[in-house]
């Protein structure tokens, strides 16, 4: 039974396991009688059955009896409601809970008028918004006081800038806490505390908080591993006032708290006693000691001072710790700071976000935390600082690569354009495919508008917009994890992550599954139909020709250069060279692919209205004329007459007449007079004398089915009929061409050999002038050819599967620029921190770039999909290369530009000139450096239980294999090309030999949820100076678990954090460091999207402490 206010919802479950907790948590428990109706058949009117009732905050939950092992009969909600005596009702020393609008009250009654009052008094002040009208109340009365408002609405930790272009503000004091022989509570049990730290500076009276440690649970003698900073906007100065208030946490799933006393010093006081440590005795609110000591330390930061050489200070060891007994010693100790001439106290800093302005054009909006604890041997403080930060990049990589997007689907349509008189059916197929294209590119460029606005407020997309269409090519909660490790006679170190939602196209759904499902569709209906997919091929061969294009016309051009300028020798080098290009383009026309493509450009222009090249001067009108009278009667061999005759024809079509490209081809072959005397083609007697000489392919015309001879013509030339099949149809075209360029590069070869040594230059020129020209426009009109067959090929293969192309492109294109956007970001910030790293900058050199992605992804429902898509993402970065390049002083020159195609994406990443000599020649030179990803993945949570129990992790499996081998050949190639001296240096006692070992060991092994296969991968990369992405689907919870426990990894492998102290740590990184924090950011509530049922699915290290989650957090 629920009593409470309309439109209420609230979880049974949960409520119940609140009812029955101990009584020190509820406000008031004890009998009442409470007016009821009685059950069964004969109801009678209500009457006053006595309950046990129990308050605590706004909820009155009553039991039949006292025993609480049974569940409460019901809860009566506080809220929007008054309570009242009542002096009418049957039952003496009667109240009421009377609701705002609601026609039956809940009465209740008292054994005593005293009981009554007590509990009146209570239920009145128990509802939220009676308490928030107090709290109004007393801030109006400060207000009008002091004239400040005292309550500080900024959060402690989150900046609460809107614009990223913001002052960023480093601290300048950092504080440490502890506290020793702390009193017990009530139930003679050591409390669970933490300490808020405030100051107030006069002539100012409001106190603003600055911070808070961790709680440490069961402690009297708690050592805090969280200190509090303080901003240079503080003003502080030494007639600050500080305040630290202890408190008892009573239960943290409710945030019951209850003040155990504070203490008031001056930082005056701090700093004039021994090494800056204060000790003061806890005072309670009546102003006296309660008992207990708290103990705190303060350093000031400053990079103007060299760092001291710590002396540590050993203090009593406390017998409550639970640390380690060295630890114990440390229980305040830290560094002695080295004094300046005023006494203050230094402490050397590391490089900040605000001191290196090449790294601030890249970062924004950071969050800081700092810890410090003992290492294992108790001789030295480890000082931690954990830092999460925006990108601007996040919103400026996906408008860069949406253009590169539509700089090819308007490629596309140019290519459609260029069929223009097709015949009915052929137009019909063109105006689908161009209409997929055009409403492609809408879509594209309404997310390029909407990003380009996106220069103020977060620079990261929120996990709750993941399906907002406009921001789909965004990656989600994208943002850069840094841990800052600095100890005692060791230099300071640097560990990054790159957390980011796992690259999935979530508002198109998960409906047919994620990319690779969608693929392998493909793939294995292009098998069942015999279907070959030629767009890699088209876009390959397309490639080549034009390289191969660019480099005649270049060697071409030197060839006339060296008879100019150089001499016969040179002339004769080059056209060897020269040569040899003109044979590769000869074998890639002759390949099967351009005989398909080509033949079904001829088909289709033959059958219908020819498509005519804008490039050739004339054309045939005999090719579309026999065409139409010819089509119903035969029809060619793989080839279709019209793209309607069958939904899955393979047939490729495409456009000009045969015989107006050959007589094309043959006006440019025969325009030397010296091509005379040996130009014959298949048996033809005709010769060609000069320019003007009447071609022997005039007399053959094409009649629908074959290349016949013109009525009149010679006969002794050779008929290609219908029995000749398909292919020759290519025939006379590539003998064509292959004759036309063997003969003209033969004689400009014989040319070269022949020519004096004493000619002139004047000579030299004019003997192979022409015939290059030439040769350079018949290259040129076989690479318009090569376009428009492939084009048409292209345009027929889309049309047979055009949604689901169409579906599968978008799709890919939102994941690859996720995907995409994350690597950058990545790259650069690696490359910016290790650009004065000669071991970092050798193996980028050698090797190219190790990109390690670990995915939390589960193999179940939706997050099957998304793992397919991760998947294909990932695969789809190895397109991707970088260049250096130099630049201005400017910093907008550092952004970088991303160049290149779909299949080749080039990423130009600037330098400053004062960088250059740190970076090795060839990069400067502009050798590209290759990308090499990897994905592991091991789903961790309930839903990953399910698929191993009911469903299949087969996906998972093959992933993990899959890039087991990539990494294993980075490895390889890492041992055989970099000596082991120049590798990067790790204190781990465990060899790469080993961790690859066991990184095969547990892939072949069978385990569910092996999370060992993330912890070895990642230490992998780190050690192969890789870079670090952790993905689930919203980078808010699983990554934040897997995120903090890797830091701990790396603390206790790398900075000697002993095994005591290692799950204290963890817990107090989730609970107070920064990915509590992006929780917030993204959802508005800092609790993890758990429930304890959740949980016990998870792995033991990546479970949240109590009070950090929640199951009503919307994701």
């Amino acid at each position: 039974m629920l009593k409470g206010g309309r439109g209420m919802r609230l979880n049974w479950r949960e409520l119940m396991i609140i009812a029955v907790q101990p009584a020190k948590l509820f406000s008031k428990e004890g009998p009442l009688y409470m007016k009821v109706t009685p059950s069964g058949w004969r109801k009678k009117s209500e009457t006053y059955s006595e309950r046990w009732c129990r308050l605590r905050g706004n909820l009155l939950f009553y039991f039949k009896g006292r025993d609480l092992l049974s569940e409460p009969q019901g809860v009566v909600v506080l809220e929007q409601c008054f309570i009242k005596e009542e002096y009418g009702e049957i039952q003496s020393f009667a109240f009421c809970v009377e609701y705002i609008g609601e026609e039956h009250n809940q009465y209740f009654a008292a054994h005593s008028a005293e009981l009554r009052d007590e509990w009146v008094a209570l239920l009145q002040s128990a509802s939220y918004e009676n308490l928030r009208s107090q709290l109004q109340s007393l801030r109006l009365q400060l207000m009008a006081r002091t004239g400040q408002d005292p309550i500080d609405e900024e959060r402690h930790g989150v900046l609460g800038r809107t614009d990223p272009g913001d002052s960023v503000t480093e601290p300048i004091l950092e504080m440490s806490i502890s506290c020793t022989d702390l009193p017990k509570n009530s139930f003679g049990e050591a409390p669970s505390t933490f300490v808020s730290v405030s100051c107030v500076t006069p002539p100012d009276t409001r106190w603003s908080k600055s911070g808070q440690t961790e709680i440490i649970s069961r402690s009297c003698s708690p050592f805090f591993l969280t200190t509090v900073s303080f901003e240079s906007t503080r003003n502080i100065s030494v007639i600050t006032r500080l305040r630290a208030n202890v408190y008892e946490v009573q239960d943290r799933n409710m945030h019951t708290v209850a003040a155990i006393g504070q203490v008031i010093c001056s930082f005056r006081d701090i700093v004039t006693s021994p090494d800056n440590k204060l000790v003061r005795d806890i005072i309670g609110a009546d102003g006296k000691q309660v008992g207990g000591k708290i103990t705190i330390l303060l350093w000031e930061l400053d990079d103007a001072v060299e760092k001291p050489q710590a002396v540590m200070k050993r203090d009593n060891p406390s017998t409550n710790h639970v640390y380690p007994p060295n630890a114990q010693k440390l229980s305040h100790a830290a560094s002695a700071p080295t004094r300046t001439p005023n006494g203050a106290i230094m402490r050397s800093r590391l490089p900040s976000l605000v001191r290196s302005t090449y790294m601030k054009s890249l970062l924004c909006n950071p969050c800081n935390k700092t810890y410090r604890f003992p290492n294992s041997d108790g001789t030295s403080m480890v000082q931690v600082q954990e830092s999460m930060m925006e990108t601007r990049l996040n919103f400026n990589i996906p408008q860069q690569i949406i253009k590169i997007y539509l700089l090819e689907e308007k490629r596309k349509l140019e290519e459609l354009n260029m069929f223009k008189d097709l015949s009915h059916d052929w137009e019909r197929v063109r105006s689908a495919v161009m209409m997929e294209h055009v409403s492609m590119i809408a879509r594209y460029n309404e997310s390029l508008e909407f990003l380009s606005k996106q220069t103020k407020g977060p620079q990261f997309k929120k996990s709750t917009a993941k399906s907002d269409k406009l921001l789909e090519f965004v990656p989600i909660n994208l943002h850069l994890q840094r841990l800052r490790v600095e100890e005692q006679g060791c230099k300071e170190s640097l560990y990054d992550m790159i957390t980011v939602g796992a690259p999935a196209a979530h508002s198109l759904k998960f409906r047919h599954g994620g990319l690779k499902r969608m693929l392998q569709h493909y793939t294995e209906e292009q098998s069942r139909t015999s279907t070959k997919n030629l767009s890699l091929q088209a876009a390959k061969t397309l490639s080549q020709i034009s390289d191969l294009k660019n480099s005649i016309d270049w060697l071409a051009s030197d060839v006339l250069s060296a008879a100019r300028h150089v001499g016969l020798e040179s002339m004769r080098k080059k056209t060897a060279t020269l040569n040899e290009k003109v044979t590769e383009l000869l074998n890639v026309i002759n390949e099967n692919f351009m005989e398909e493509a080509f033949n079904s450009y001829r088909n289709a222009s033959f059958r219908g209205s020819p498509v005519k090249n804008p490039n050739s001067s004339t054309s045939s009108s005999s090719g579309g004329s026999s065409s139409a009278n010819s089509h119903d009667k035969s029809t060619t061999k793989g080839s279709s007459s019209s793209p309607c005759d069958s939904g899955n024809s393979s047939s490729r079509t495409s456009g000009t007449s045969d015989n107006e490209f050959i007589m094309s081809l043959n006006r440019l072959s025969v325009s030397s007079s010296s091509v005379s005397s040996n130009h014959q083609v298949h048996g033809s007697g005709h010769s060609s004398c000069s320019s003007s000489s009447r071609s022997p392919y005039e007399d053959w015309e094409w009649n629908g089915l074959s290349f016949v001879k013109s009525p009149g013509a010679n006969s002794g030339g050779c008929e290609f009929n219908s029995r000749c099949g398909g292919g020759k149809m290519l025939t006379s075209w590539r003998s064509h061409i292959n004759q036309s360029l063997s003969e003209r590069m033969h004689l400009i070869g014989h040319v070269v050999e022949f020519l004096s040594s004493a000619a002139t230059p004047r000579e030299r020129l004019g003997a192979v002038e022409s015939n290059i020209k030439h040769l350079k426009e018949t290259v040129g009109q076989i690479q318009e050819q090569a376009k428009y067959s492939i084009a048409f090929l292209r345009m027929q293969e889309e049309y047979h599967n055009l949604s689901f192309l169409q579906s599968v492109q978008c799709r890919r294109d939102i994941v690859f620029s996720q995907a995409l956007t994350a690597l950058v970001t990545g790259v650069m910030i690696k490359f910016r921190e290790n650009i004065y790293s000669k071991v970092f900058m050798n193996q980028m050199s050698s090797l190219g770039i190790l990109a390690h992605f670990e995915g939390l992804i589960s193999t179940h429902g939706d997050e099957m999909g998304m793992l397919e898509d991760f998947a294909v993402g990932i695969h789809d970065l190895v397109c991707v290369t970088f260049k250096i390049v130099k630049t201005s002083t400017e910093i907008d020159d550092t952004m970088p530009v991303l160049t290149g195609t779909r299949s080749n994406v080039v990423v130009m990443v600037p330098v400053l000139p004062s960088m250059t000599p740190a970076i090795p020649e060839e990069l400067l030179s502009g050798q590209p450096i290759k990308v090499y990803p990897v994905l592991f993945n091991i789903g961790v949570n309930e839903e990953q239980t399910m698929a191993e129990i009911f469903g299949d992790t087969s996906l998972q499996d093959t992933i993990n294999q899959d890039n087991l081998q990539k990494l294993d050949n980075y490895y390889s190639r890492l041992v055989h090309m970099i000596p082991h001296k120049d590798w990067r240096e790790s204190h781990s006692s465990v060899s790469l030999d080993v961790l690859m070992s066991s990184l095969r060991h547990h892939i072949s092994t069978k385990k569910n949820k092996n999370v060992e296969i993330l912890h070895i991968s990642s230490q992998l990369a780190r050690r192969l100076d890789g870079i670090r992405f952790t993905s689930c689907k919203s980078a808010k919870d699983r990554t934040a678990m897997s995120v903090t426990l890797e830091e701990c990894m790396i603390l206790q492998d790398e900075h000697q954090l002993h095994s005591q102290m290692f799950t204290h740590l963890l817990d107090t990184m989730r609970s107070e460091g920064t990915r509590r924090d992006n929780t917030r950011k993204n959802v508005g509530v800092p609790k993890y999207a758990f429930n304890k049922m959740q949980l016990r699915a998870f792995p033991k290290l990546y479970r949240p402490p109590e009070g950090t989650y929640g199951k009503t957090v919307l994701t």
